[in-house]
């Protein structure tokens, strides 16, 4: 009877000393898993994988952007709906150019736009240098476009919708 007892508990702590053995094998292994060098192969294949979708998106965008822009009409200046052609353009120009040094400084004006655009706003760009480019027929400089499809061609990227009306 002493004997038996004996090996169950000689057995009791062989078993525990197995399972304790196996955990601590488990635990090893997934510290492996979970090293930077492990985890390198499955981040890269992630992001590949992420890449490869946002550029499928980004080229998706940019057909439905074109469909868009085909249909809207109007022109573009700096990112806003124009109503002015380029004849337009032209005669503010001249008119801006023949006005006195005094008079440009309180000149604004809204391009077709909703917006006021004035040399002492916070606009870059002076109407100065507006009128001028203007006059040299560089329309491209102040972001001028003859229709939503040709800005869309400038900048696929940007849905025709976001353009300010």
């Amino acid at each position: 009877m002493n004997k038996i007892k004996k090996n169950k508990l000689w057995l009791t702590v062989v078993g525990f000393g197995i399972i304790i053995v196996i955990i601590l094998s488990l635990i090893l292994l997934n510290q492996n898993k979970a090293k930077p060098e492990s985890e390198a192969a499955s981040f890269q294949s992630s992001v590949k994988a992420s890449s490869s979708s946002q550029k499928n998106q980004d080229e998706e965008n940019q057909k439905k952007y074109t469909k868009e822009a085909a249909k809207m009409k109007g022109h573009v200046f700096s990112e806003y709906i124009s109503s002015w052609t380029k004849e337009d353009f032209r005669k503010w120009a001249q008119e801006y150019s023949s006005l006195s040094e005094n008079d440009k400084h309180k000149a604004e004006t809204n391009f077709g736009t909703s917006t006021k655009f004035a040399n002492d706003s916070l606009d870059t760009r002076t109407l100065g240098e507006t009128a001028k480019n203007v006059l040299a027929n560089d329309f491209k400089v102040i972001g001028y476009y003859d229709t939503v499809k040709d800005f869309n061609k400038e900048h696929p990227a940007i849905n025709p919708d976001d353009i300010k009306k």
